[in-house]
This record gives structure tokens, C-alpha cells and sequence, in this order.
């Protein structure tokens, strides 16, 4: 496997190396401008008893006739619950839109608008996961301006601003409620379309640890390791700055030591429960102003083509990744290791204790780091994909693959129980 990876790297197919210079310039001189962006953050509010602060925020807002925006399953749930009996206290008039499945496709996102515009809606409360958030995100503008939502996909093509949003995670892992992406599902091409915008960001984000004791320990472990995955790419990311480092070290370190304790214990350790939801805030915020790399690539063809959740996808994928990094950005997970409390004699031997660690991660959260489920015939469109979506972004990632048929082979590695 490794001659077959080094003989491909010799060797690209026509045209690639050409491609990958071109968008390697672009991130270069897009650089500048992602650290500078004037990108919003959301209003914070935390601890116990701040879903009833937010509400209260509504209020104090003018928000009149809110539509809560949530998955199919949420509306069953006693915390679902206690956001309606706290709107009904307010004497709000509410409406519910309770059809977002993961990772929703654009005619949800179209049905969403049009509930929104028959309740005259002048604010909008996603409550749940990420996919709730980010279809929330694209509704709420999109209802306010009568904006075809398949237009929008792509960088800054939303430029103008909904109602008054409030965002109410119920896991802690995405961290939708403080970026300025969300990530929509073509129906036909069965593609993920990025949405990024720096009209999306809500202006209210509500932490409340007790709406997450519920959560079952395998989207414990999935969410929160989307989290990881968020810290570590925006670490390891080109546009990194001082500040997003040093948030993305207390993230990491965060997780490591909260997240298995919220795995194991979910249901009674709130302490737990407000550190994951700490640090998955925290680690939106950064890769916002950072982006992501090839682990959000190869998991989004895994959810795309085989259902696979993103948060477990990113979980799967984070490790092999990571590996593959070792010789492009050793320093950098050295530093990472360090933060951490692993050892290793240099930084060779630091940055492998890193991909080490995770992996350990991953066995007590109960992962397994094989892509059991991908399919020979599909890697070669897999690759493909991948590579599109890392260069059109661009995706400023320490490491590029030379070749189709070296990702493929990388593809191929994943899939072998090391």
C-alpha cells in the first residue's frame, strides 16, 4: 500500500498538479482575508435555567410570533417541552416547524420557508442538533426575502439577514449555533452544499447542560467528537491565528477530559455535560474563522453516499487523517500532544502519541476507526468529490494529496483494520 501511495504521488493524472497549485494560491491569498473578516459571534448565555433566559431575551427583543424550528423526534421529548411552556408563559405566539431530519435536503429547507411565511413570523428558535441549527439558517433569510434557497450554497452568495435568531443546542458537538456555515443536502446529486455567510451566525446562543443529560452515550461520543475534530482541523489549519489556537487547546483538552465522563455518566454528570458544551461552542467559533480540511471532506461522502452521521463520520475518519499529517505538520501536533499531557521524546514521537490518543479515544467512546461500509466501485467518485470540495472552499489544510490515486489509496487504507 505504501509503495502503491508513494509510486502515485510521482505520477499524477493530467491537470492535477496544475488544479492543486491553482488553489493553493487562492487559500495562500485568501489567508489574509478569513483572519480579518468581521464575523460575528452570538450572545452567550449558560448554565441552568438559561433556556428561560433566552426566552426572556425574546421578549425583551419584541420577538412576538417566534417559529421553533426542530427534527421529527425532538417534539417528543420533555426538554421540546419545556421551550414550549416557557413560550407560553412569555405569551409568545408560536408556531412549530418540527420537520428537519439529519442532514436535511433543500425541500425541507423550502417547506421551512413557507411555514415561517404563513405564520408571519418575526423570529426564529432552532432547538436540537446541528441539523437543526443550520436549516434554521438558510429558512430564516430566506423566508424574510423571498430567497430561493438552492441559490444560495457557496461563499457569502447570502448577504442579507433574517429575523431574530435563537439557537438552542441539545448536543454538544456541531457548534452551528456559532458559525457562519450550515451545511444543506442536494436531493438529486445526493451532495452536501456549504452555505457560508456571515449573515447566518444567530444572535442568541442558549448552553443550557441540563437539555443535554438525556443525550444517548453513541451521539454522546459521536457529537463530541465532531467537537475534537472541529479544535484539531482549526489547529492544524493554515489560517490559524494565536487566538484561535489558544481556544482550540482548551477545547481539546476539554474533551479529552469531559468527554468519556459524559459517555460513561451522561445522565448525571452535569459538570461533564457544561464542558462538552463549552467546548463544542468554543471550537465553532474558531473553525468558523479557520475552516476545516480532509476529514470534513471524506465525511461528508460518507454521510452523503452511505448515511453515515457526521459527527460519527468525522470520528471514523479524524485519526487516519491525522496520520496522514504526521510528516506535514509535525510541530503542530507536538504542540497539541504537549497541551494534552502526552509524552514523547521529540516531536516525532510527541505527534505520534497524538494519533495514538485519539485512537484511544475512539475505543472508549466504543468508535471503530474502519470505514467498513465504503464500496470499491465508489471510491474512485469518492476521491473525486473529496478533492473538489477541499480545493473549491478552499480548504487551507497543512497536507495535499499529489494525486487522485493516492486519496484513493488513502481511502482504500481506511477501510483495513490496522
Amino acid at each position: 500500500m505504501n509503495q502503491s501511495i508513494h509510486a502515485n504521488h510521482h505520477s499524477p493524472e493530467p491537470g492535477f498538479a496544475l488544479r492543486q497549485t491553482l488553489y493553493r494560491g487562492w487559500a495562500a491569498l485568501a489567508k489574509p482575508v478569513y483572519r480579518t473578516l468581521p464575523i460575528a459571534t452570538p450572545c452567550v448565555v449558560s448554565g441552568e435555567g438559561a433556556l428561560s433566559q433566552g426566552v426572556a431575551e425574546l421578549v425583551k427583543q419584541g420577538i412576538r410570533r417566534p417559529v421553533v424550528i426542530t427534527d421529527t423526534a425532538f417534539v417528543d421529548l420533555q426538554v421540546f417541552q419545556q421551550l414550549l411552556q416557557a413560550l407560553e408563559a412569555a405569551a409568545l405566539e408560536y408556531s412549530v416547524f418540527s420537520e428537519i431530519v439529519p442532514d436535511p435536503d433543500f425541500s425541507i429547507i423550502e417547506r421551512g420557508i413557507i411555514h415561517c411565511r404563513n405564520h408571519q413570523f418575526d423570529g426564529v428558535i432552532a432547538i436540537g442538533g446541528g441539523s437543526s441549527i443550520d436549516a434554521t439558517k438558510v429558512i430564516n433569510p430566506c423566508a424574510r426575502h423571498n430567497i430561493d434557497p438552492r441559490t444560495v450554497p457557496g461563499m457569502l452568495k447570502l448577504r442579507k439577514r433574517g429575523h431574530y435568531f435563537m439557537a438552542i443546542p441539545t448536543t454538544a458537538g456541531t457548534g452551528s449555533e456559532a458559525t457562519a456555515a450550515a451545511v444543506i443536502t442536494d436531493e438529486h446529486s445526493h451532495q452536501k452544499r456549504v452555505v457560508i455567510s456571515l449573515t447566518v451566525v444567530p444572535e442568541l446562543a442558549v448552553l443550557d447542560p441540563s437539555l443535554m443529560m438525556g443525550l444517548p452515550p453513541a451521539i454522546t461520543a459521536a457529537t463530541g467528537m465532531d467537537a475534537l475534530t472541529h479544535a484539531m482541523e482549526s489547529y492544524l489549519s493554515r489560517y490559524a491565528t494565536a487566538k484561535t489556537d489558544a481556544l482550540n487547546l482548551e477545547s481539546m483538552a476539554r474533551i479529552f477530559d469531559h468527554l468519556p465522563r459524559a459517555f460513561h455518566d451522561g445522565a448525571n454528570d452535569k459538570e461533564a455535560r457544561r464542558q462538552m458544551a463549552i467546548a463544542s461552542h468554543n471550537a465553532g467559533v474558531t473553525f468558523t474563522r479557520t475552516s476545516v480540511g480532509w476529514v470534513h471532506a471524506i465525511a461528508h461522502q460518507l454521510g452523503a453516499l452511505y448515511g453515515v452521521p457526521h459527527g460519527l463520520a468525522n470520528a471514523m475518519v479524524l485519526p487516519h487523517v491525522l496520520a496522514f499529517y504526521l510528516p506535514h505538520a509535525e510541530s503542530r501536533m507536538a504542540q497539541m500532544a504537549r497541551h494534552l499531557g502526552l509524552h514523547g521524546s521529540d516531536d516525532a514521537s510527541l505527534a505520534l502519541a497524538l494519533v495514538e490518543a485519539v485512537h484511544k479515544l475512539c475505543d472508549q467512546l466504543e468508535i471503530r476507526p474502519l470505514l467498513t461500509m465504503v464500496k470499491e466501485e465508489d471510491i474512485p467518485q469518492m476521491a473525486r468529490n473529496i478533492i473538489n470540495e477541499a480545493y473549491r472552499s478552499p480548504y487551507p489544510v497543512p497536507g495535499y494529496f499529489g494525486s487522485y490515486a493516492e486519496l484513493e489509496a488513502f481511502i482504500r487504507g481506511m477501510m483495513i483494520p490496522r
